[in-house]
């Protein structure tokens, strides 16, 4: 009777001791959560080669392209470690797997007037 009373309470701190050492986040990797922004708002109307810093993640991709069609969004970080390139079907989206840097983001279809809002999901 007495062991059945533990088994609950091993299971608890186990999971307790993997969920610590696993830093208690989906993907894991301990450590401190970074100090980075979690959004990031680009347009057309930013200098070239503007960059924005981002936090890692899973992002709501959202944007505006009007009159614009087949619209091709770029996100790459500075380092070339992450890189996202797509044909946007629908006006939101997400990008997963976001590492901590600094990217570019772009759209790099023919269009004129454009904006792009990252927010982390």
């Amino acid at each position: 009777m007495n062991n059945l009373r533990r088994t609950p309470l091993l299971a608890i701190a186990m999971l307790v001791v993997i969920l610590t050492a696993c830093g208690g986040r989906p993907g894991g990797g301990g450590g401190e959560e970074s100090d980075l922004p979690d959004t990031a708002k680009a347009s057309s109307e930013d200098p070239e080669g503007t960059t924005y810093d981002l936090r890692a993640g899973r992002y709501r991709l959202s944007y505006r392209a009007p009159g614009c069609e087949d619209v091709v969004i770029s996100i790459t970080s500075d380092d070339g470690a992450f890189t996202y390139e797509q044909q946007q079907r629908v006006t939101t989206s997400f990008v997963n797997d976001v590492i901590d840097g600094t990217y570019t983001i772009a759209v790099t279809s023919d269009c004129d007037e454009w904006s792009v809002n990252l927010n982390e999901f």
